[in-house]
């Protein structure tokens, strides 16, 4: 049986296959990620107990802060920039690349 390409795989698994192609930018401390096509902000690493502060900037003009994002907390939408405050230790936050808007 030969692979299917992209046909193999069902419509959740498309859509994880496809998040993350176009790459992603890590933030590791206080600091922003420049301006971009972002589509989804992930937390990792540190305790379950550790937070950051992400301030963001989207392409349809908000600005919008959220307060104390814990590991594992994914945020999804059309970001131009996103920066990080209160950045406890150890935690590092992905920004993936989106396509262009």
């Amino acid at each position: 049986m030969s692979h299917r390409g992209i046909r193999q795989y069902a419509g959740d698994e498309t859509g994880n296959v496809g998040l993350g192609q176009l790459g992603f930018k890590v933030i590791s401390s206080a600091g922003n990620s420049g301006d971009g096509n972002f589509a989804m902000i992930k937390v990792i690493g540190g305790a379950a107990d550790v937070h950051v502060d992400i301030a963001l900037v989207t392409h349809l003009g908000d600005d919008v802060t959220i307060n104390d994002v814990v590991t594992g907390e994914l945020l999804y939408g059309p970001f131009k920039k996103i920066t990080t405050t209160n950045h406890d230790a150890d935690i590092d936050v992905l920004c993936y690349y989106g396509n262009p808007i």
